[in-house]
């Protein structure tokens, strides 16, 4: 995950809309069983809103388009005090891997 690289989409494979199709769905039904004691996938802050925190990241950095439900995650997750935190983090990296800058 590159926190450098300007927010834009870009094109994407058939494979990569199925997949963002899918984590959405994913998102969508957790939220919808279980979002009326909280924001996250499960009502409260856990361990798989941890694990899709990258692929908040990413969702944000391509500019991917998403539903109303999915928006309102992915803006919880991204108001979330500790994610705030790891993203200044990772923006304050100073490795740099050329390879992946341009992707």
């Amino acid at each position: 995950m590159n926190l450098h690289r300007p927010v834009g989409a870009k094109p994407l494979s058939e494979n990569a809309r199925a997949d963002i199709a899918r984590i959405q769905q994913i998102w969508s039904e957790c939220r919808g069983h279980h979002g009326k004691t909280g924001p996250y996938l499960f009502g409260a802050f856990s361990g798989a809103d941890a694990m899709f925190a990258p692929v908040v990241h990413r969702f944000r950095t391509y500019a991917i388009d998403v539903t109303p439900a999915v928006r309102d995650y992915v803006d919880a997750m991204m108001s979330l005090p500790a994610f705030q935190q790891w993203t200044s983090a990772g923006l304050a990296e100073t490795l740099v891997i050329e390879k992946f800058e341009n992707d």
